[in-house]
């Protein structure tokens, strides 16, 4: 399965926002310590519009905190994708991982799921669709397997 996470930082549509960090809710999440907290749009295509609703898969749900003292591009993610359509509707999967920002191609454990997802294990090659400003839709290749 391939999913788009779009996580925006800024502008109107902010998916994620920083809670805690070296200068509290003001951190900015390219600094060591920062804790941000997402919910991010899951599409099935890596463009979103406001009357794209059927692309829409669902929400990841989670956190991702800075975990680099120098270069600020690592994250240790740890998000749970709620699926909102109506094939999976109610199901959840589990992520886990280190992402490497600067790294072309990263990888996400599946750690677990509900619903139709119950006990999935696998992971997601993760890559860096597209980046505008502090804003990011990354593509995750998802492989996984249920019991």
């Amino acid at each position: 399965m391939v999913f788009y996470m779009h996580d925006n930082v800024t502008g109107n549509n902010v998916t994620a926002i920083p809670v805690a960090g070296i200068n509290g809710f003001s951190s900015l999440p390219g600094r060591f310590g920062t804790i941000v907290v997402i919910s991010d749009v899951i599409t099935k295509s890596p463009q979103l519009t406001e009357s794209d609703s059927h692309n829409i898969v669902g929400r990841a749900q989670g956190i991702y905190v800075n975990t680099n003292l120098v270069t600020g591009l690592d994250f240790l993610m740890a998000f749970t994708l709620i699926f909102h359509n109506t094939e999976y509707n109610g199901s959840t999967m589990e992520f886990q991982g280190t992402d490497r920002f600067d790294e072309p191609q990263r990888e996400y454990a599946v750690v677990g799921g509900t619903g139709k997802f119950r006990f999935a294990r696998g992971y997601a090659v993760v890559t860096t669709e597209s980046l505008s400003g502090k804003n990011s839709v990354l593509k995750l290749n998802t492989t996984f397997s249920t019991p």
